[in-house]
């Protein structure tokens, strides 16, 4: 209820400026009148890669339709929060928003199967493989909506305050979860938290979680590698996706030429915002290192067991799908294709 009160004001606050700015563009433009200026909304800071890649996006998009399209871009939650986006790009809030569908998994089924510890780490060919996957099975879950692009993290790594090898080690503690890492973590032996992420360093600081479960930008991103001590090298799964949409009406209502350039940069931005990831990552790295983390492998006797719970989660994405108006079985069985063929 709070969340709906929030977006109503929200969506009353924004009419004025969503109508001056973007209503009537696509028509003038289309006729050689004025810009059309789109307005596209994002819940992280201007220093996320998700956030670079929407600023390469505006940056393209005006460049190659020679100043046609402008894009006014809104970080950091200040246009739309996260949850809200895909809800207030329906209702013309922004034209074009970007959101993470891992968060609601129950709006978002098809979706999800990119969470499945599938053997994806890279966030290049995890990238490649969520759009390709969206684009081949037109999910209805973007039914009234046009994709502009789609990409994901790395897998998620357990990074801890003192070194995890062995199931042994990992029970007991508490450590920070999301939704994609959770039964994982619960298999372990571990207590999983839901926590956002800029929470982390405090909850670290005070000794209520023992560590998290994350990509490791974060590292870098939100200054936990002067915390954690350790890194285990064993990928659980794709740490987070995200799905930036265009009401489809909207979409439909520009020129042809400016839909072609949007779709033309699907598949390109996939790649640079996996790419971007990648140099983020990296980085990360590089501190972590310089912090004295340590990276840890899982004890060889206790590997079969992980893989074991890892292995475990595809079934149970499939069980739990059941019902979904997909074959859940189809959509899992085509995406290791294609991670196969993109890895």
């Amino acid at each position: 209820m709070h969340r709906r009160r929030n977006f109503a004001l929200t969506l009353m606050g924004v009419t004025a400026l969503t109508l001056a700015g973007c209503a009537s563009a696509p028509n003038d433009a289309e006729s050689g009148g004025d810009t059309i200026t789109l307005s596209y909304a994002y819940f992280a800071p201007a220093v996320s890669f998700p956030s670079v890649q929407m600023a390469e996006w505006a940056r393209l998009l005006t460049e190659r339709t020679d100043g046609q399209v402008e894009v006014d871009l809104f970080y950091g939650g200040t246009l739309l929060g996260s949850g809200d986006i895909y809800e207030g790009v329906s209702q013309g809030v922004a034209d074009v928003g970007l959101d993470s569908p891992a968060y609601d998994t129950s709006r978002f089924p098809l979706s999800s199967v990119i969470a499945v510890p599938l053997g994806l780490s890279d966030p290049v060919a995890a990238s490649h493989t969520f759009l390709d996957l969206l684009l081949e099975f037109e999910p209805e879950e973007y039914d009234d909506f046009q994709i502009i692009t789609a990409f994901t993290t790395e897998a998620a790594y357990l990074q801890t305050t003192k070194p995890v090898t062995t199931r042994d080690e990992a029970k007991g503690m508490t450590l920070r979860g999301s939704a994609a890492t959770i039964p994982v973590l619960e298999q372990l032996g571990i207590s999983p938290v839901g926590l956002p992420m800029n929470e982390v360093s405090e909850q670290l600081s005070t000794g209520v979680i023992d560590g998290y479960a994350a990509s490791r930008e974060v590292l870098k991103g939100f200054g936990l590698a002067e915390q954690v001590s350790a890194i285990t090298d064993f990928p659980l799964g794709i740490g987070n996706s995200f799905v930036a949409v265009m009401d489809q009406a909207k979409f439909d209502a520009l020129p042809e030429n400016v839909k072609e350039v949007i779709l033309e940069l699907r598949e390109e931005m996939a790649e640079f915002a996996g790419s971007q990831h990648l140099a983020e990552i990296a980085e990360s790295e590089e501190l972590a290192e310089s912090e004295g983390v340590e990276t840890v492998t899982v004890a060889g006797a206790d590997a079969p067991a992980w893989q074991a719970i890892l292995d475990e989660q595809a079934e149970a994405w499939v069980r739990d799908n059941a019902g979904a108006p997909f074959d859940a079985r189809a959509v899992l069985e085509r995406t290791r294709e294609l991670a196969a063929e993109n890895e």
